[in-house]
């Protein structure tokens, strides 16, 4: 008798794979471009970016093109929660017609609208990024840290709180607000950073009301550090030396030097320069001057330092930025 070795009742019979362990559709894309859009608010163009990060999260990159002269508007954030840091400039929120909250660059803010209207003002062109919740995702906050304030999971309750951002925290949303999320590798890097900002935000006292109750007092070498950093914003135009700053805010140059690279996440001369590109920066988006004025403007009396400093800093040349009104 002749054995068929092709006969399939012979075979060993793999089981089927159980439906737990199958891939379940994605809701969402991860690490995918980001949408942009120009959102008109009042007589303003704000400029928006959003990536999406985790259901019910969103990173949000805003650029306030013009000063609002006073004038409230509409806040656009529309989510249950954000998460507000301010990258440049100066802005103020406040619910309803309540009294402005102020938040200068380096600061963030909770804002929690539930169903009423927030408006916010800006003295100068600002730059800033949010992370969004809804309300499903504001709650599982709760899952990273356990002091979460009532107040940010009641939707039926409006918040505002702000502070300001120091250290890592700090230099965490400005590298944040530099990210374009121009390819895959950058959207990795923001969202892994996003949550790297996120986790310590939730230290903050705003975060629970058991350390908000102890008040949070600026030392004396921080609010100098404030006021390095002011000088160094508002006279960017200016030479300024290590040992001549030290001694306008009253601090020695070793905490000088170190403060700027724990609250900045630079040197003294890098966050000038920072201040000096922005500014630049604005400066060619408004096309009311040329590039050697410009230069001269921030301090650079050669034109190409200022050049090869502006394409370190923003990988493009000046004179390929084009005006933006």
């Amino acid at each position: 008798m002749r054995l068929s070795l092709n006969n399939d009742r012979d075979k060993p019979k793999m089981p089927d794979q159980d439906a737990s362990t199958r891939s379940a559709p994605t809701t969402y894309c991860p690490f995918k471009a980001p949408s942009r859009l120009t959102l008109p608010v009042g007589d303003q163009a704000i400029d928006i970016r959003r990536f999406e990060q985790r259901p019910g999260i969103a990173l949000v990159h805003a650029n306030v093109n013009q000063a609002t002269n006073g004038q409230r508007l509409a806040w656009p954030g529309k989510s249950h929660l954000q998460i507000v840091f301010v990258s440049q400039g100066h802005i103020a929120f406040a619910p309803n017609d309540s009294d402005l909250n102020h938040c200068a660059s380096g600061d963030w803010a909770l804002v929690k609208p539930a169903g009423l209207p927030f408006h916010f003002s800006c003295q100068q062109t600002c730059q800033l990024h949010w992370l969004e919740f809804d309300e499903q995702a504001a709650a599982s906050l709760t899952g990273f840290s356990d002091t979460v304030s009532p107040q940010l999971l009641d939707p039926d309750k409006s918040f505002l709180n702000s502070g300001s951002a120091a250290g890592r925290l700090l230099a965490l949303g400005q590298e944040l607000s530099e990210l374009e999320g121009a390819n895959t590798r950058e959207r990795l890097l923001i969202e892994a950073k996003t949550l790297e900002w996120l986790a310590l935000l939730l230290d903050q006292p705003a975060f629970s009301p058991c350390r908000a109750i102890v008040p949070q007092r600026a030392s004396r070498d921080e609010l100098a550090l404030a006021a390095a950093a002011r000088i160094l914003e508002t006279r960017y135009g200016e030479d300024h030396s290590i040992a001549q700053l030290s001694r306008t805010v009253h601090l020695n140059e070793f905490k000088l030097k170190r403060g700027f690279k724990e609250r900045f996440g630079t040197t003294v001369f890098g966050y000038l320069r920072q201040k000096r590109m922005e500014r630049a920066r604005e400066f060619l988006q408004a096309g009311e001057r040329s590039v050697i004025e410009i230069a001269n403007a921030v301090g650079y009396s050669n034109p190409s330092h200022f050049a090869r400093a502006f394409k370190e800093a923003y990988g493009l040349n000046p004179s390929e930025i084009s005006p933006s009104h």
